[in-house]
């Protein structure tokens, strides 16, 4: 198997007409909401769901005017000879165009794939192919990978996305949902995978690795489109997220473009 290439759409990146890849299309989604069409059927998708289409299906995103949509996007070839059982098993397990709850804790794997695949070192590329072979296989053998939907999650899900911008408070969001902090929590690492005050600074990071690739607001203005006061803690956390630091990550997403 081998990664070609994976990047964070811009959200403001539309393509209404079906389309189709010569390679599988793998979706991870940020932040937003729309859905998805393929063989004339539609599929809601929102912030923690992972799909895929097989080479030459035509498919499209729709989403709503007013509404964006921010994912990852990978591209994997699979030889025909050699990876046989893992497309036997990709479709037995997963499924095309299924949409899987898979939650927040891939944020920082996909990160780190879309640096790979820009790196002009050929040994990155081939660790790049490995981590998402591995991450197929974990989403095919992890229940957890599909957890059942709770109405407090979705809730949480929402009033999170909507405090992006600004200071996220859980006894906030506690007051609103009116449950106990330490249940919470549990519900919620169980249905994401990931504690809430860390699935809500993925959301911040993710969103600000969106504003490095499409604007050119200075790293001040960034840190406080999402939330922080003091751009050098910012660039901190952005690099503990990332991996790479805020100016780096954004000229790598200027010299690279992922087709969606």
């Amino acid at each position: 198997m081998r990664l070609t290439a994976c990047g964070l759409l811009p959200r403001t990146l539309r393509i209404r007409q079906p389309h189709a890849h010569p390679s599988y299309e793998l979706h991870y989604v940020i932040a937003g909401r729309g859905s998805f069409e393929l063989r004339g059927e539609h599929s809601a998708v929102r912030p923690g769901d992972f799909f895929y289409t097989c080479p030459t299906t035509m498919h499209r995103m729709d989403i709503p005017d007013g509404e964006y949509l921010l994912q990852y996007v990978a591209f994997v070839e699979l030889d025909a000879d050699r990876d046989t059982d893992l497309a036997d098993d990709l479709d037995a397990q997963l499924g095309e165009g299924r949409v899987r709850r898979i939650g927040d804790r891939y944020h920082a794997l996909f990160a780190r794939l879309s640096r790979q695949s820009l790196s002009s070192d050929v040994r990155q590329h081939r660790a790049a192919s490995a981590k998402m072979t591995d991450f197929l296989y974990d989403l095919m053998i992890d229940a957890r990978a599909t957890p059942g939907s709770h109405p407090a999650i979705e809730r949480a899900l929402d009033f999170m996305g909507s405090h992006v911008s600004g200071a996220f408070v859980l006894d906030e969001l506690l007051e609103e949902l009116n449950l106990d902090k330490s249940y919470f929590i549990r519900l919620f690492k169980k249905n994401i995978g990931l504690p809430p005050m860390k699935y809500a600074m993925n959301l911040k990071m993710s969103a600000a690795s969106d504003l490095l690739r499409t604007t050119n607001d200075p790293l001040a203005a960034v840190a406080a489109r999402v939330g922080f006061d003091d751009e050098y803690h910012f660039a901190k956390r952005f690099k503990q997220w990332s991996g790479t630091a805020p100016g780096t990550f954004r000229q790598q997403g200027r010299s690279a473009g992922v087709d969606g």
